[in-house]
C-alpha cells in the first residue's frame, strides 16, 4: 500500500509523542492521563483543519463509515441527558465520564492518518508502560507482601490495566514482521517480559476478580502465535499455558489462603454470621443492585442516587450498613443498571459489543498485520468486560481514558493495515 499521509510530518510526531506518553506513563503518573488525553484531543481537532478540504472531506467521510461506533461511544452521554431530563437529580458535572468516551471520533480519525511505522513503535510503548506498572505494583504491594497502598487510582484497576496492556505488548510482536531479524529478535524479548510483567502484576496484588482475564490473553495470544488451520493445537497450547499460570499462582500460599477465603466467605454469608466478608459484601451488593433494578427498569436511580438507594435497602434490612456504604455494586453491568436502568445496560453493551463487530468483520481475511490488530482490540474490549465482572472500571478516569484512547489506537491500527482501506477516509 503506498502511503500518501494527509497530515504534516509533524502532525505525526505530535500525536505519536503525546500517545505514547499517556501509554506509558498516564496511569502511573498522577493526572498525566487526562492532561495528555485533552493534549491528544486538542491535535485531533487541529489535524482535521491542518489538511484544508481534504481532511474535513475524510473526517466527514468517517462519520458515513463509523457511525455505529460514534452513536455506541455517545451511549453514556444519552443516558446522562435521559437521567437529568427525567430525574434531575445531576449537574453538568455528570457528563464528564461520558463525554470521555466521545473522544473517539476525533481520536481514531487522527491516528488512523499515521504512518504504519508509527503503530510498530506503538507496541514498544505497550511494553515500557507494563514495566514502570510493574516496577510501580512491587513498590506498592512491597513485593507481594502487602495489599494496603496509597496511590491515585485503585491498584485492583491499576495491575488490571498493566496485565492488559502487557497482553498488547506481546501481540504486537506480529507488528514487527517487517524490520530486521537483530531489532526483531531484541523487540520480541522486550515485549515476552513486558507479557510476563503483566501477569506478575496481578500475582503480586493477589486479586482473585483479575484472573478473569488471564483467559482472555491467553486464548488471543494461542490465536495470534499457533499455526493456522490446527484448533486442536490452538486449544492445548491455550490449557497449557493456563495450567502453567495456575501453578505458579497456587504455588504461592497468600494466594491459597485467598482461595480458601471464597469458600469460608459463602459459608459466613449462608448461615449469616458474618455478611461483611470480601465475598458477603459483594454477594450484597449484587443482590441488592437486582432489586433496584427490578424498580427502576426503564432510566435507574440517576447518576447522584445510587447512595440513597442503598441507604434505603440497608434501613429495610436487605443489605448491612457497611455494604451500604460502598461507592458502587463492584460490578460493571450492575451498576449500570442501578444508575441508567435499562438504557444503562444497553449503552455499555454498545460500548464493549460495537467495537467488538469492527474488530471482527474488519480483521477478517486481512494480512497478519491487520489480523493481530483485530485480535488486540478484541483483547482490550473482553479483558475490560472481564474485569468488569467483578469491579467497576468505568468509575475510575484513568480506566475510562484507557479504554478512549487504546480503542481509538487499536481501530486505527486496523484501519492503517486493511486493505483495501475503507473508503474516502484518506489511507491510500
Amino acid at each position: 500500500m503506498d502511503e500518501k499521509p494527509m497530515l504534516p510530518n509533524l502532525m505525526h510526531w505530535m500525536l505519536f509523542v503525546v500517545a505514547a506518553v499517556f501509554v506509558v506513563l498516564g496511569m502511573s503518573v498522577d493526572r498525566l492521563a487526562g492532561i495528555s488525553y485533552h493534549l491528544l484531543l486538542l491535535l485531533a481537532v487541529l489535524a482535521i483543519f491542518v489538511g484544508g478540504r481534504r481532511s474535513l472531506a475524510s473526517y466527514g467521510a468517517s462519520w458515513k463509515t463509523l457511525w455505529p461506533l460514534y452513536l455506541a461511544v455517545s451511549g453514556f452521554t444519552i443516558c446522562v441527558l435521559l437521567s437529568q431530563t427525567i430525574i434531575g437529580n445531576g449537574s453538568l458535572k455528570d457528563f464528564n465520564i461520558a463525554l470521555r468516551f466521545q473522544g473517539f471520533m476525533l481520536l481514531c480519525w487522527a491516528f488512523s492518518q499515521m504512518p504504519r511505522r508509527f503503530f510498530r513503535w506503538l507496541g514498544v510503548a505497550f511494553a515500557l508502560a507494563t514495566l514502570v506498572a510493574t516496577v510501580k505494583t512491587y513498590w506498592l504491594t512491597g513485593g507481594g507482601v502487602s495489599r494496603e497502598h496509597v496511590n491515585f487510582m485503585p491498584i485492583l484497576a491499576y495491575t488490571e490495566l498493566a496485565a492488559i496492556l502487557g497482553a498488547l505488548a506481546v501481540l504486537s510482536i506480529k507488528w514487527d514482521a517487517a524490520l530486521p531479524r537483530p531489532m526483531r529478535k531484541a523487540l520480541m524479548g522486550l515485549k515476552l517480559l513486558a507479557g510476563l510483567s503483566g501477569i506478575y502484576c496481578i500475582y503480586l496484588y493477589q486479586s482473585r476478580g483479575a484472573w478473569l482475564a488471564i483467559p482472555v490473553f491467553v486464548i488471543a495470544g494461542c490465536v495470534a502465535f499457533v499455526p493456522r488451520g490446527n484448533r486442536v493445537l490452538k486449544i492445548g497450547a491455550a490449557l497449557l499455558v493456563m495450567l502453567a499460570i495456575a501453578t505458579l499462582y497456587s504455588s504461592n500460599e497468600n494466594i491459597r489462603q485467598r482461595m480458601m477465603m471464597v469458600q469460608s466467605d459463602l459459608v459466613s454469608f449462608e448461615s449469616r454470621s458474618d455478611l461483611n466478608t470480601s465475598i458477603g459484601t459483594r454477594l450484597q451488593l449484587w443482590n441488592g443492585s437486582l432489586r433496584l433494578y427490578r424498580e427502576h427498569p426503564f432510566i435507574g436511580v440517576g447518576v447522584n442516587g445510587y447512595s440513597k438507594a442503598l441507604g434505603k435497602l440497608a434501613e429495610e434490612g436487605v443489605i448491612s450498613p457497611a455494604a451500604a456504604s460502598y461507592p458502587h455494586s463492584h460490578n460493571e453491568f450492575l451498576f449500570a443498571a442501578v444508575i441508567f436502568g435499562t438504557c444503562g445496560v444497553l449503552a455499555l453493551l454498545a460500548l464493549y459489543f460495537a467495537p467488538v463487530a469492527y474488530f471482527l468483520c474488519y480483521g477478517a481475511r486481512q494480512s497478519a498485520a491487520a489480523q493481530v490488530s483485530a485480535v488486540m482490540g478484541l483483547v482490550l474490549c473482553l479483558a475490560f468486560v472481564s474485569d468488569g465482572l467483578v469491579d467497576v472500571m468505568f468509575i475510575w478516569r484513568e480506566c475510562s481514558l484507557f479504554y478512549t484512547v487504546l480503542l481509538s489506537l487499536l481501530m486505527a491500527a486496523l484501519l492503517r493495515w486493511r486493505e483495501p482501506a475503507p473508503e474516502d477516509l484518506g489511507l491510500s
